[in-house]
Parts: structure tokens; sequence; C-alpha cells
């Protein structure tokens, strides 16, 4: 039985902030399951020596992840086998699959979060990714490094199918599993009062209703939907669009001027944990029209926090995700939203799709999710 297990983290000028949220969950988990837990990740070495060029930084931190990270990884395995430790690893990114080749196979697992950028770089359009030239190379060396891993947990069963679709060694006896991310225990709803005075500091109105959105400014999660929901509903809503996360960029920032809905739309760069569950506790709805994910976040979030979920009518979000608690609508038809938007003017209807999203998040049990971790790493 495995006794300790290091965690494989990211390169922190990375900014994978929700790798980092993941790694922290499952450091969390192992420690309560009473595992000893290490985190090593490529530390910023040669990046430093690229000053103020972002190119540079890009190609030298290449060098802290590739070259200087796996000679630690090397001796971290070498000083355990010679100490005969039980150690298990765990590769929390499935993009630092790379790292296998200096790892035992047997005793590592690695969890994919998507295969988006990887089928990106096969050029599937589906994914609503793109991926310059070094980006494909890069894909396809994280594909060939996933495919040899003998165990492996994917965070939903879309993903898991997508994966084995183009796994590039269907031969190897493998243990690839669906492992649903878990949700973390802080999320969960707070009084209004509460979260009103944590909010305050963002100056949003009291007594206007809010639709939120929490994710990144990337093409796939949709936000130009969302500007066009907010003009679809301008003569029977008055209500504030929150985008919570990236600043929005110029080309939404055009498409905002040009339909005259600035004073409707209130940015919130990248807000804390604590102000997230703060906005899921009081917006009248999470709107969440993406594209493509390998699971959804937010839409479990919001639901624990007792936030009425509209999201995409598209897999992983239909059905594996939101259930039978969510409302869906077609990511290319700011109508559909708008539609299933109005259902919740229904006090009886919003109340038993909350009630509904409470019984869903119990599907994403913490304790579950680090359960079936162990016994994947275990096997």
């Amino acid at each position: 039985m495995i006794k300790e297990i290091i965690l494989i983290g990211n390169y922190k000028t990375d900014k994978q902030f929700s790798m980092q949220i993941f790694e922290g969950l499952m450091s969390e988990g192992y420690i309560q399951s009473e595992l000893q837990v290490r985190v090593i990740r490529p530390h910023k070495i040669f990046g430093n020596l690229g000053f103020n060029s972002p190119i540079l930084q890009k190609w030298l931190g290449y060098v802290d992840k590739f070259l200087v990270f796996p000679f630690q990884l090397y001796c971290v395995r070498s000083l355990n086998f010679i100490l005969s430790k039980q150690v298990g690893y765990h590769i929390c990114d499935h993009s630092n699959a790379f790292y296998l080749y200096f790892l035992p196979k047997n005793r590592t697992v690695i969890t994919c979060h998507d295969v988006l950028a990887i089928r990106a770089g096969l050029g599937f359009a589906d994914t609503y990714c793109s991926a310059t030239k070094s980006g494909k190379v890069l894909q396809k060396i994280i594909l060939k490094a996933i495919s040899r891993a003998k165990k492996l947990a994917a965070v939903s069963e879309f993903t898991l199918n997508q994966l084995t679709e183009i796994d590039t060694s269907p031969h190897l006896n493998k243990k690839w599993i669906c492992i649903h991310n878990a949700i973390s225990r802080k999320f969960e709803a707070m009084e209004v009062n509460q979260a009103q005075a944590i909010l305050r500091k963002f100056q949003l109105q009291n007594d206007k209703p809010l639709l939120l959105h929490v994710g990144s400014d990337l093409e796939r999660k949709n936000r130009k939907l969302l500007i066009h929901l907010i003009d679809e509903l301008q003569d029977d809503w008055g209500g504030l669009l929150v985008l919570a996360g990236e600043p929005l960029n110029i080309e939404l920032l055009n498409l905002i001027e040009k339909l005259k809905v600035s004073d409707r739309i209130v940015q919130l760069d990248r807000p804390t944990d604590i102000e997230i569950i703060a906005l899921y506790s009081i917006c009248q709805a999470m709107v969440f029209p993406s594209y493509s994910e390998g699971f959804g976040w937010p839409i479990i979030e919001a639901q624990a926090c007792g936030a009425p979920v509209i999201t995409s009518n598209k897999a992983p979000m239909m059905d594996e995700v939101g259930g039978n608690a969510a409302l869906y609508a077609n990511p290319d038809d700011a109508i559909s939203f708008a539609d299933q938007l109005r259902k919740l003017n229904s006090e009886p209807f919003r109340k038993k799709v909350i009630r509904l999203g409470y019984i869903n998040t119990k599907r994403f049990d913490f304790e579950n999710t680090i359960r079936q971790y162990i016994e994947l790493i275990n096997y």
C-alpha cells in the first residue's frame, strides 16, 4: 500500500489557476486520508533570464520544465527507490504527462482534465481552440506520453471517450477510468447580507438582478453569446451581467460598444474564491454557454451555492455534470438562453431548480473522489 503521495504540480509562471485549485484539493484530500503528501513542481530558474521579453521567457521556461525538472524527478524517484519507500506519484495536469517518462509507471496516475488542446493540435474543429505550429508539436508529445500511462483518471466520461479515440497506444494494458471532479466544501450558500458586504467594493447595485459568468476569455467560453443575451433581454430585464474572470478582449469590447450595452455589463478581474461564492449566492442565475469543456466546474460550484444554472446543451455539461438540475440551451442562440432565463421568473420553478441543484452536487462528493484516486494508485 502506498504511504506517501508526491503531487506533480504546474510551473507557476504558466498561471494555470484551475490546475492549482485541483492540486490543492487533491493535497487536502490525501492528507485527510492520512497519507504523507509532498508537492513538487518546476521552478523558475532559466525563466528569470528572460528579462522583459515574453518570447524569451516562454522558451527559457521550457528549459526549466523539460530539462531541469525531469532531472529533479529522476533524483526524487531514485532516492525513493534506494530507501524502499512506498511512494505514489500523481501528475495533476495531463499537460505535464511528459514527466511520466521519469517516474515509475506502475505507481503513477495522471489526471486528464480535457483533450481540447490535443484535439485542436490534431486538426479537430469542434474544440474552439487554436494551435500554433510549436503548439501542435507539443500536443503530440503530450498525447504520446499520456498514451503510455498505465493509470489515468479522466474528469468526465466525455473526456475519457475522446481520449480513448485518439490513444496512440491502445494495445497497452491500462487502467483508465472516469473520476469526476469533486466540489470543494467551501462552496456553499452564503447569507445575502454577508454576500453583499463582501461585494460592496465592486459597487454592484443591490436592487438589480445579476446574471453571472465565471470563466476565462477563451473563445470556447463563448462570452460573445452573453453579450448578445444582454442585448436580447434589454426590453424586459433590468439587471446586470457580471463577467468574473479575465478582462474582456478588444473584440468583445467592440461588440459591447456596438450593441450599446456597456451600462449593463460589469467586469470583475479575477475575483477571489470568497467573492465568487458571494456572487454565486446572490445571482439570479449563473450562465455558462461554453462550446467545449472537459468538465465544467462552475456548474456544480454555482449549484452548491444555490444558484440556478443555464448552460450549453452539449456534453459533458448536459446530463453528465448539470444532470436534471440545470437548464440547457443552444450556445449559438442567445434567444434560447433568454427563454430559459425567463422560466426562472416563476418562483416555484426557480425553487425547484435550486433544490435539484443541491441534490445534483452530492454526486461530486469530495471523500468519494479521493477514495477512487487512492484505489487507482494502489491498483
